[in-house]
């Protein structure tokens, strides 16, 4: 195991040298998952992200989602209630007159030669509590009952317990940065020692992820659902 995430932090450090390593947010570190303040950076990531509407906001004296986590949520409620489990890669959320939201769940289709189509998977109508209606079902929905909006520091523990359950191992360490279209980059490292004592880090895995833990991982460059 220890061979493993040697090769994974080479891997890492490699990137970082050409240039790709942090290129999916905000190129530093914000705050540790578990002891930690975070740092001048994070705050000021997390500040952009809350100006482009990506934070939370309180409607009516209750939470509320805003229009980035409703769509977020949607898309992975879709994933968890389909048939397939299909997850629909792009999700657009359109405010209403009655101050509802539509969000059609799609997915463009590359036609050639410049042309291209989208494939509608649902259209859900709900309010900023995320309860509404399935427009193509036409039954009434709670998209909470699926899918659940994380804080940074939640996502890093989802991180470390889906390390776990994949690999055995549970990295002792997690730090994120906010990235300024919503999703966050989570770092697992462990900090080890060689034999002379000097401490050196050893990262274990790299993911970037939506709200609601659905993204990709940055290391073996595939899809991944820290919610599994």
């Amino acid at each position: 195991m220890g061979f493993k995430r040697q090769i994974f932090s080479i891997i890492v450090l490699a990137l970082s040298f050409l240039g790709i390593f942090g290129a999916a947010g905000v190129s530093a570190f914000a705050a540790q998952a578990q002891n930690g303040p975070e740092t001048e950076i994070a705050e000021e990531a997390a500040a952009a992200a809350q100006a482009e509407g990506f934070a939370e906001t309180v409607t009516a004296g209750r939470k509320g989602y805003t229009p980035y986590e409703l769509c977020c949520m949607a898309q992975y409620y879709f994933k968890r209630t389909s048939a397939d489990g299909s997850y629909p890669p792009e999700a657009d959320c359109e405010e209403q007159k009655d101050g509802t939201y539509l969000i059609t769940l799609r997915k463009k289709i590359d036609d050639g030669d410049g042309k291209f189509h989208y494939t509608t998977y649902a259209w859900y109508n709900v309010d900023s509590s995320a309860k509404g209606t399935d427009t193509f079902r036409e039954k009434a929905i709670d998209l909470t009952l699926y899918s659940k909006v994380y804080t940074p520091e939640e996502l890093c523990k989802q991180a470390q317990e889906y390390y776990y359950r994949k690999y055995d191992f549970y990295p002792p360490n997690a730090q994120y940065t906010a990235n300024t279209d919503g999703t966050y980059t989570i770092n697992l490292y462990e900090v080890m020692k060689d034999e002379g004592g000097v401490e050196h880090i050893a990262t274990c895995g790299w993911f970037t992820v939506n709200v609601c833990g659905v993204g990709t991982d940055d290391i073996m460059l595939e899809a991944v659902d820290i919610n599994l």
